[in-house]
């Protein structure tokens, strides 16, 4: 017979997630304890910049902090964590940028049939607000930062894939099964007469 179903509450001794997702200009807080999303308060997509942080953490952050305020004094089995975006995709993003720019560039310097092309060319802002300076000096000036940029592109990236190559180890590692191989070195250690001393060595400190 299958045991009816309930809805936890506070009282319970249980293990769960909350979370403060913003949408649509408001944040909610999603509590698993709860039948539904609790509407926390409204913030403008405009204070956060570019709509990913500041705005809606204002929001969130009173609930936030309250709660660990409640559980401050009693409970430490809790963690605080929070979805962010991928930094090698927005990396990559920002190196397609500046490679564009490089390329408005070269094309403004290309010569009189390159100054035809675009807006890069008349001095016109591009689809990234990028303007191509009339001077030649502005321009390799120009050059020079979006080179720099790009060059710090590559580091961040590099970065990231070294970062997720050794989260890759790491995942390796605590899913290897070490036991045959710990068997083995036991018994290896003991048929070469080397384990009875290491323990003798180890257990002296608990006689003395």
């Amino acid at each position: 017979m299958m045991e009816e179903s309930k809805v936890a509450t506070d009282k319970d001794d249980v293990f769960h997630f909350i979370a403060y997702v913003p949408h649509g200009g408001s944040v909610y807080e999603l509590d698993g304890l709860k039948s539904g999303p609790i509407h926390l308060g409204e913030f403008s997509a405009a204070a956060a910049g570019d709509g990913s942080g500041g705005g809606w953490l204002d929001v969130a952050r009173p609930a936030i902090e309250s709660r660990i305020a409640r559980y401050a004094s009693s409970e430490i089995r809790f963690n605080l964590m929070g979805l962010v975006r991928n930094k090698k995709e927005a990396w990559l993003e920002k190196r397609s940028v500046l490679e564009a720019r490089a390329a408005a560039l070269a094309a403004a310097d290309g010569g009189a049939a390159a100054m035809d092309d675009g807006p890069a060319a008349t001095g016109d802002a591009g689809s990234d607000g990028f303007t191509v300076a009339a001077d030649a000096g502005a321009r390799a000036a120009q050059a020079a930062e979006v080179q720099t940029a790009l060059g710090e592109c590559a580091r961040r990236i590099a970065a990231e894939e070294e970062k997720f190559a050794a989260w890759r180890m790491d995942n390796v590692r605590r899913k290897h099964n070490y036991i045959p191989f710990v068997v083995n070195l036991l018994r290896m250690l003991a048929e070469r007469n080397h384990l009875k001393p290491m323990l003798d060595k180890a257990q002296a400190p608990k006689r003395e």
